[in-house]
């Protein structure tokens, strides 16, 4: 028996199917399913365009291989995303924790880094396609680097590396490496996105308004940015490193940074050791994934010049947008001669409400 991959019914195939043509791969879909949303598909015509959009998927982001190892190991690179060369790693030099410049998660080992600025990237990172086909749009998504953005999917700023799906479309890279069939622990059966799913997350709560990960025998939804947590983080309560737990037996639970009460039926992070447990907002911040400095273009937003994030303000200067003090993280203009500057929270919307309308249609 096989199920379609959308609806997760079964598929009678003697009525009628889409299916892949690889060998050992079952994926397979209704017609009905495939047809009802135009976003699900792309006609392609010859096999030859199959090959093009193949191609495609296989352009690399790095530039130029300049050194190797015997075994044929890239040593030292060119990369889209850097002025300089990147240098493979297999550790870091001192016990410090560096973040990776393009997922923005904990640098563990094998990363390039550069030698003459401080930037960092996963191996994984780095071997990325420059261009892929994702499953959301039937169409090219593409690599790119540009600084303060803001992801589309989870809603977070992020200063990584980002996947543009269409024209307007951004996809963090810890959405873009979600897939559109997943298995989710604390869950025991497979999620598959549904366009249509305006439900309650299980793991934060908050309803679902552009679609999301849904199973298709219970009532369990998801998110993407529940799906993009990372899995660990550390936090200066505990000493150990912190998990995202999907589950807490206690009837009444707090959380152990802000002290307020906290659901224990949505996700947090714990020290099982230590018995530890918080908010994963409380863990991670208001804005995990934005890099000290990194600028925000004038484009995606109402000042007329560049933006710079900062995660402290010097001198609590008054802010420009509701006029109360910043203690907390900050976009200040880099022009000199201008005294612009807004906490990071009251920045506008202009962008992303245009983007929310892309998402509908």
């Amino acid at each position: 028996m096989q199920h379609c991959k959308i609806c997760f019914n079964e598929v009678k195939l003697d009525s009628g199917s889409y299916f892949c043509k690889k060998p050992g791969c079952n994926y397979v879909v209704h017609v009905n399913c495939v047809l009802e949303d135009e976003r699900l598909y792309e006609v392609i015509e010859e096999e030859k365009q199959c090959k093009e959009l193949e191609e495609k998927s296989m352009q690399s982001s790095i530039i130029r291989v300049i050194e190797v190892t015997e075994s044929g190991e890239a040593t030292k690179i060119e990369h889209f995303s850097h002025q300089h060369c990147l240098v493979l790693a297999d550790k870091m030099e001192e016990e410090i924790d560096k973040k990776c410049d393009g997922c923005m998660l904990s640098i563990s080992t094998f990363f390039y880094y550069c030698s003459e600025c401080p930037f960092f990237l996963h191996k994984t990172c780095v071997e990325l396609p420059r261009i892929k086909q994702h499953w959301f749009r039937q169409s090219n998504a593409i690599l790119n680097f540009k600084g303060f953005l803001e992801c589309n999917f989870c809603c977070r700023p992020c200063s990584g590396f980002f996947y543009d799906i269409e024209e307007y479309l951004r996809m963090c890279l810890m959405c873009a490496k979600i897939t559109d069939i997943i298995e989710c622990k604390g869950q025991q059966h497979f999620l598959f996105f549904d366009f249509k799913c305006k439900e309650k997350c299980n793991g934060c709560g908050i309803r679902c308004w552009h679609g999301a990960f849904k199973c298709g025998k219970c009532r369990f939804v998801l998110d993407f940015a529940c799906l993009a947590l990372p899995h660990s983080a550390l936090h200066k309560i505990d000493e150990h490193m912190l998990n995202l737990t999907y589950d807490d037996d206690k009837e009444q639970s707090y959380c152990d940074v802000c002290e307020q009460e906290r659901d224990p039926t949505l996700w947090y992070y714990s020290c099982s050791i230590c018995d530890t447990s918080a908010h994963p907002k409380c863990v991670l911040g208001q804005f995990p994934f934005l890099k000290d400095g990194i600028t925000w273009a004038y484009a995606d937003h109402s000042h007329t010049h560049h933006l710079k994030f900062f995660r402290k303000a010097e001198g609590y200067p008054e802010c420009s947008r509701c006029g109360k003090l910043c203690q907390e993280e900050i976009l200040k203009c880099e022009e000199s001669t201008c005294n612009y500057i807004i906490h990071c929270k009251c920045r506008d919307y202009q962008v992303k409400s245009f983007v929310v309308s892309t998402l509908n249609n």
